[in-house]
């Protein structure tokens, strides 16, 4: 019975495997996925649990220290000629509570919490750095797989040119080298499919690197059932004020919200180093009873309560060169912090500028599209007639694949160039 069990669920895992592999993912399912395994995003997580345990251990200064000794022993005593031996056992019950630190663990306290806040900005950053890398990665494949078309559609040709001349050569109307001609334009065609299959796949293991889990290369990606042209005719432009899209960046961006938590833990560093050069107050307790039926002496009971106060008058000037450090350290994160701002106000001028280049580029990408579909059009019905010879009409071949290519190129670039801006731009998946 054990057997057929295991057995049935192998064959269950199997069929669920197959179904994930046989089914078309989506965008959308991408990023889950990649959400949910991606290592840069679990290594930032892990980063923001040491920032939470850091946090508690700052915390944990403000509660009470208490401590328990218990100790057991034979003592050999001599006083005054008379010699006493025996056992005794002893415990001792302490406690410390921090009274007043001139701020010093507050500011502890705080630099711990807008660390925490900079650690989630990370992950945060993370995400959004995650998200377009799978929407990069999908692109292009998408891209891939139009271009495969592309191929498809260039070896039919070629197979109606090849039928053709091999008709016309038949008839005595065209040569022998026209017939070889089209053979090598056929060949050339197929190792062009036969390479864009292979960057197919090249394609989709980055892809799978970027989703962080295991992955078959077989799996299919949801595609629009509109033609190349349909899309890119239209794709309209967005995001056009520059001005604005500076402002929005530099209002969303997790690295600048990282740094402006940096920034105020660096502060609290440096209030923290100011702390120690005032005392340290505490509150001490401790009850001890010791217990000894030998020796008379030893068999005692003692409570003491002491409000100390501790003042470091001279640190060996440790205290003035953490300051230094302190300050030193909140000067680079104020560097860090102006430097991101302009690499993230080129990042979206950047972006802003390829995604109108990519737009506009559309428009003429269709023309040549048009244009080249016309001449080819021409070109074979001169061909057929007579009229020209075969390096025309595979000029004119060579031009319309050369336009549909590049009209492939020009969309999925529109649309990584979109997603480029708005990433610098901070929108949120």
């Amino acid at each position: 019975m054990s057997k057929k069990f295991k057995l049935l669920s192998l064959f269950i895992t199997f069929t669920l495997c197959s179904n994930l592999y046989a089914q078309e993912l989506s965008l959308k399912e991408l990023i889950d996925i990649a959400l949910k395994n991606n290592t840069n995003i679990e290594i930032n997580k892990n980063q923001k649990t040491i920032k939470e345990q850091e946090l508690k251990n700052a915390k944990s200064t403000y509660l009470p220290q208490i401590s328990l000794n218990a100790n057991t022993g034979s003592y050999d005593i001599k006083s005054n000629g008379i010699n006493q031996d025996g056992k005794a056992n002893s415990l001792t019950l302490n406690a410390n509570q921090l009274i007043y630190d001139f701020g010093k663990t507050t500011s502890q306290i705080k630099a711990s919490k807008y660390n925490l806040e900079a650690s989630k900005n990370d992950i945060s950053s993370s995400i959004q750095n995650t998200i377009l890398q799978v929407k990069e990665a999908y692109f292009d494949i998408l891209n891939k797989y139009e271009q495969i078309a592309v191929a498809i559609e260039s070896i039919k040709l070629d197979e109606l040119q090849l039928s053709q001349a091999k008709e016309y050569f038949k008839a005595g109307v065209r040569t022998q080298i026209d017939v070889t001609n089209a053979q090598l334009k056929l060949s050339n065609s197929k190792l062009t499919l036969l390479q864009d299959q292979y960057n197919l796949k090249t394609s989709k293991a980055k892809l799978i690197s970027i989703l962080g889990t295991t992955f078959d290369t077989n799996f299919e990606l949801k595609r629009d059932k509109k033609s190349i042209l349909e899309l890119s005719k239209n794709e309209t432009l967005k995001f056009v004020n520059l001005d604005s899209l500076i402002k929005m960046g530099l209002k969303n961006r997790e690295e600048l919200k990282k740094y402006n938590s940096l920034i105020k833990s660096n502060k609290e560093d440096i209030k923290n180093v100011q702390a120690q050069y005032y005392p340290r107050i505490d509150l001490s307790a401790s009850y001890t009873d010791q217990n000894s039926n030998d020796i008379a002496s030893l068999d005692t009971e003692q409570s003491t309560i002491i409000l100390g106060l501790k003042w470091n008058l001279f640190t060996g000037d440790s205290t003035r060169a953490q300051k230094q450090i302190a300050i030193t350290k909140l000067k680079n994160t104020n560097k860090q912090f102006e430097q991101e701002k302009l690499e993230i106000t080129q990042e979206i001028t950047t972006a802003h500028l390829n995604l109108r280049q990519s737009y506009e580029s559309i428009d003429i990408s269709l023309l040549n599209l048009e244009l080249a579909t016309k001449n080819l059009d021409l070109a074979t019905q001169r061909y057929q007639a007579g009229l020209n010879d075969l390096l025309e009409l595979n000029d004119a071949k060579l031009e319309y694949t050369q336009s549909k290519t590049n009209l492939v190129n020009t969309y999925y670039s529109y649309l990584t160039n979109f997603a480029r801006l708005e990433y610098a731009l901070g929108v949120k998946y």
